[in-house]
């Protein structure tokens, strides 16, 4: 073994997503010397910026406001006939892309981390390997390294399923136009948003979804309303079902649905698979140095270190929880250890946002979960409509459901779909990682008019108190 001065660096982290980049710059607070690798000079910022969060929530920003211009009648604003430039709407999402996508690389030269282009992969449990676009290679070794390569689309084995007119996520924030009509394959968070944005701006939407109801690991509660309101606004959906092939005939497509009812055909232009994301696994070289994993992602402990001392692993390539912000904090917690510190991850109060709209949020258990979990369960529940806040801006669709535990009135969680559910999901958030309680929290004093009242009334609900609910 080398002395330590031999060392290139303190920490290599592979790949600079939410939670690369966030290792990097934690590990260099700490007074480490980082190596933050990059396998395309593009894709600073990883998955999250460039094909998911930032430019899904751009698309959905310009689909939010054209459906409210399109009824800003109904507030006594008058606007003549609406439209939208597409070539416009991708032009700000790439320019907002390429703005974040800077912001990360000066972030990190700021920290004084080496950056570095090219593919890594592990060559020993102390050296990474990375080969450069150029052909190129060179070894860094480090004391310790973070694994943070994310994930790619899943893509589905069904025959037709390829080819022109078949999209990822990946294609559809790069499309070149907004087809006539559209299937989307899965009613996850990817498969409603891009559903949500393509059915705004005029295409017919359909989506099929395996399960009973949409957005299947939440609660049941939530996401029908979610469903309701999305079919309101024109977007059919069929569940309990799958796409069994896909068929092309003069350019077009017919996807053959499959439900409980035999099958049906769906035309359309384009199919999108939004089914979700796998682990990028491949190429890494964890069997060579022995990290363990399987295809659900790399096997981490708490200290989010792999089964080789000195490797962690964070993100989607972990497999536990696809989300941009876990992916961050995870970043924190392996950096920290890494540095010798002593930090845990903790999935407690892990919030998840859909930026439909409405949005749905949803933190903590469901009440399913809840009662699987053998908790006494006691349930309260409130609808937007009636809030002033919600009619003043003309957004009543949704709910608030809060799952408490009976003797103690312990929140176990709390479940939104409503305006604006991905910032009033915080609340509840702080509540439930401090072991808050139904009484703490209705005991709070809310701001009126606000969308918070509803969490509120809620609150109240649980022990049949709330103030603005009619009784049966």
């Amino acid at each position: 073994m080398a002395d330590a001065g031999s060392y290139d660096a303190d920490i290599v982290v592979v790949g600079s997503g939410p939670g690369g980049y966030v290792a990097s710059i934690r590990a260099a607070q700490l007074g480490a010397s980082v190596v933050c690798v990059e396998r395309d000079d593009r894709e600073w910022g990883g998955v999250c910026l460039n094909w998911g969060c930032i430019p899904t929530k751009t698309l959905i920003a310009s689909a939010e406001r054209l459906a409210a211009a399109r009824e800003a009648s109904k507030l006594g604003i008058l606007t003549g006939d609406v439209g939208f430039d597409f070539a416009k709407v991708m032009a700000r999402k790439n320019k907002v892309v390429q703005t974040l996508r800077g912001g990360v690389q000066a972030l990190l030269k700021s920290n004084k981390v080496r950056q570095v282009i090219g593919m890594g992969t592990l060559e020993a449990p102390d050296r990474v390997r990375v080969a450069a676009p150029d052909g190129t290679t060179q070894s860094i070794r480090a004391k310790s390294i973070i694994l943070a390569t994310g994930s790619e689309p899943v893509r589905l084995p069904v025959p037709g399923l390829e080819g022109d007119g078949v999209w990822t996520s990946n294609e559809a924030v790069t499309a070149p136009y907004v087809p006539n009509s559209m299937v989307v394959i899965g009613a996850g968070a990817v498969g409603l948003e891009f559903a949500y944005v393509f059915n705004a701006l005029g295409a017919r939407v359909t989506v099929v979804e395996l399960m009973p109801e949409v957005l299947p690991t939440a609660d049941a509660d939530v996401a029908r309303e979610l469903r309701r309101s999305l079919t309101k606004q024109g977007i059919s959906f069929v569940l309990e079902s799958k796409v069994a092939k896909v068929d092309r005939a003069g350019g077009k497509l017919t996807a053959t649905v499959a439900g409980p009812k035999g099958e049906s055909q769906v035309d359309c232009e384009v199919v999108l698979v939004g089914v979700g994301r796998r682990p990028v696994l491949a190429g890494l070289g964890l069997e060579a140095v022995g990290v363990e994993f399987t295809k659900a992602g790399v096997t981490v402990n708490e200290r989010m270190e792999t089964s080789v001392p000195g490797i962690y692993a964070i993100g989607d390539l972990t497999g536990k929880f696809p989300l941009a912000h876990v992916a961050s904090h995870q970043g924190i917690v392996a950096a920290e250890n890494a540095m010798g510190h002593a930090s845990k991850m903790s999935y407690r109060a892990v919030p998840a946002p859909v930026f439909t709209e409405p949005e749905l949020a949803t933190v903590g258990m469901t009440e399913a979960q809840a009662r699987e979990a053998g908790h006494d369960v006691i349930v309260g529940t409130f609808p937007f409509r009636p809030l002033g806040k919600a009619m003043a801006i003309d957004q009543q669709d949704g709910l608030v459901k809060i799952v408490s535990e009976r003797k103690y009135g312990e929140i176990l969680g709390v479940h939104i779909v409503g305006p604006h559910a991905s910032d009033m999901i915080h609340q509840a958030v702080a509540a439930i990682e401090l072991e808050s309680t139904v009484d703490e929290m209705k005991h709070m004093i809310y701001a009126h008019p606000t969308l918070p009242e509803a969490i509120m009334e809620a609150a109240l609900d649980v022990h049949g108190m709330a103030i603005h609910k009619m009784r049966s």
